[in-house]
């Protein structure tokens, strides 16, 4: 059975080189197809940056944050600045 669909795909590629060889194609016209022709379909990969579960309302101890952090500035935003790090993470 693979040798049938296998001629049947040399047998329509023959008759589309016989088609595109009977069509007045310019130079610019035989590269565009050259190109589409050669190029690859590629799947669009998406990555998706998985992050560790954590409680929504999970609150850093005091005592860790001073172990880990030190002092917090006002205005600092923990949640932003963890979605930076695992960002750069996964480049």
């Amino acid at each position: 059975m693979k040798s049938t669909s296998t001629y049947q795909a040399s047998a329509a590629m023959s008759n589309l080189w016989t088609y595109l060889q009977g069509l007045s194609l310019s130079s610019e016209d035989r590269h565009w197809l050259a190109d589409k022709l050669l190029e690859k379909k590629e799947k669009k990969e998406t990555k998706e940056l998985v992050f560790p579960h954590i409680e929504d309302d999970f609150k850093l101890s005091p005592k860790l944050q001073e172990m880990v952090l030190g002092p917090v500035p006002d205005g600092f935003d923990i949640d932003k600045e963890l979605e930076q790090m695992w960002e750069e993470r996964a480049k």
